[in-house]
């Protein structure tokens, strides 16, 4: 991938900043995303639950896929990434799905903005593959929904 550089795309430096800023929220989101299903995969383990400790990693998978995505992207910028996060509210074990459901929607509809703002084609074509994760983690609360490599686009949904 190329770096995105101003000078050499015609853009306004403002146009590349509000890029970089747009990568380091989906990262810092993505960051809590992977913490919150770290300590219920964690809970899970402990209490013997594998079934839902499995489902638990493979979105943790994902999640943290999504952050080394976004991560990459600001290197090949020329970008530093930063190593902010939010702590998440974890609810209990026994009630972390409705929990989940509802972050998961608060990331489509995230990616789904962010999807609005970005021209630059390898950056937008990442963002509509995490959104494309992001849709399956929200409607079946289950994980490795990511390519291991870049893949074509998925097409948006109407």
């Amino acid at each position: 991938m190329r770096p995105v550089d101003a000078s050499s795309r015609g853009d306004e430096g403002g146009a590349v900043d509000a890029l970089v800023a747009l990568l380091r929220e989906g990262t810092r989101r993505e960051r809590a995303q992977a913490f919150f299903y770290r300590i219920l995969a964690g809970e899970a383990e402990v209490a013997g639950d594998a079934p839902t400790a499995e489902r638990l990693n493979d979105l943790l998978a994902d999640e943290q896929h999504h952050v080394s995505r976004l991560t990459a992207r600001l290197l090949e910028m020329g970008e530093r990434p930063t190593d902010e996060r939010d702590a998440p509210d974890v609810p209990e074990l026994a009630s972390w799905e409705p929990v989940a459901r509802v972050r998961e929607e608060d990331e489509v509809r995230w990616y789904e903005g962010a999807t609005q703002k970005v021209r630059d084609e390898e950056t937008l074509a990442m963002l509509r593959e995490i959104l494309a994760s992001e849709r399956h983690h929200r409607d079946d609360l289950s994980g490795k929904w990511m390519p291991a490599g870049h893949a074509d686009p998925p097409e948006e949904e109407t």
